[in-house]
């Protein structure tokens, strides 16, 4: 909970989340994940890490995240593992999803966006157009740090495995 709070006071002030913390969270995880359980400790933490990587990176190259964020699951991945970090991913999304609905009402974004989202469906599903990712992570799109999300994710991840 510690890192979590570093990681979104610096996120939210600087709008960064810097390596050194997200560092010594992944090789504390591992540290202590190795100290536990061994080699064990060691695969449960380089599989948590590993999962979180790959698909934190993909949110990345589209411009949904920045690569701190993917770095700070990373560090997460090592610290607690596959199944921990795969549910905060899941709950982080589905309260960004749910930030980012609420700020396009309050910026009457709503239908342009809905518009924006339908063509990018239509070219990669329908036209086989994977170009138009590209394009995804220029476009102006309202922003907000993920860890807004992140937070009550944490609170929510914990709270439903344990």
């Amino acid at each position: 909970m510690i890192f979590i709070t570093i990681a979104f006071v610096t996120d939210v002030r600087k709008a960064v989340i810097p390596n050194k913390l997200t560092i010594i969270g992944a090789v504390a995880g591992i540290m202590l994940n190795v100290s536990i359980s061994g080699l064990n400790g060691l695969a449960f933490s380089l599989i948590g890490a590993g999962s979180a990587l790959f698909a934190m990176f993909l949110l990345y190259l589209i411009g949904a995240l920045g690569a701190g964020d993917v770095k700070l699951f990373t560090a997460i991945g090592a610290m607690m593992g596959f199944s921990f970090v795969f549910q905060l991913m899941l709950y982080s999304i589905l309260c960004a999803a749910l930030i980012g609905l609420v700020l396009l009402l309050m910026h009457k974004q709503m239908a342009a966006t809905g518009q924006k989202i339908l063509k990018w469906l239509f070219s990669i599903i329908v036209l086989h157009d994977l170009n138009i990712v590209k394009g995804m992570k220029r476009d102006a799109n309202i922003k907000f740090p993920f860890m807004y999300a992140v937070m009550p994710a944490v609170a929510m991840t914990w709270y439903y495995s344990i």
